[in-house]
């Protein structure tokens, strides 16, 4: 049991190292991402390199990832109609989440204030990359965000 906790702890470890570690990995201007979780949608917008490229291969079926980030306060500019949206330095696409944090983004949008202050992250394990474009504009005049 002892042995379980350390690997637990060890790889818990690890990913709160990846999702804070900033290497350069960042790309200037970045990419928009429609994410569609049961039929309800909203906006992500990627800076990272790797997560860019996870994104764009989720869109075409090849992987099984879904994205994870910060929740913040307001559409950020781009995840229109939604009263708030992922840090875009944050997302990350990834395989396994903590169960908190899965949602449809109507259960963020109906009880905002505890999901970006209490827990702090969205992660739809349901999440598919359906759309992506390098303007928010273009996503938004072919997709039905809400």
């Amino acid at each position: 049991m002892a042995l379980l906790a350390a690997v637990l702890m060890a790889a818990a470890l690890w990913m709160l190292f990846f999702f804070l570690s900033s290497d350069g990995y960042v790309v200037e201007g970045g990419r928009y991402f429609v994410v569609d979780v049961a039929g309800e949608r909203f906006i992500i917008y990627v800076t990272e390199r790797e997560t860019i490229r996870l994104a764009e291969e989720n869109m075409r079926g090849l992987n099984s990832m879904f994205p994870i980030g910060e929740l913040e306060y307001g559409d950020g500019g781009f995840n229109k109609p939604w009263s708030w949206h992922l840090n875009s330095e944050s997302v990350r696409m990834v395989e396994v989440a903590v169960e908190v944090c899965d949602g449809l983004p109507s259960h963020v949008e109906a009880d905002l204030k505890y999901w970006v202050e209490v827990v702090g992250r969205y992660c739809p394990w349901g999440g598919r990359i359906v759309a992506s474009a390098d303007s928010v504009e273009e996503l938004l005049g072919q997709a039905s965000i809400k």
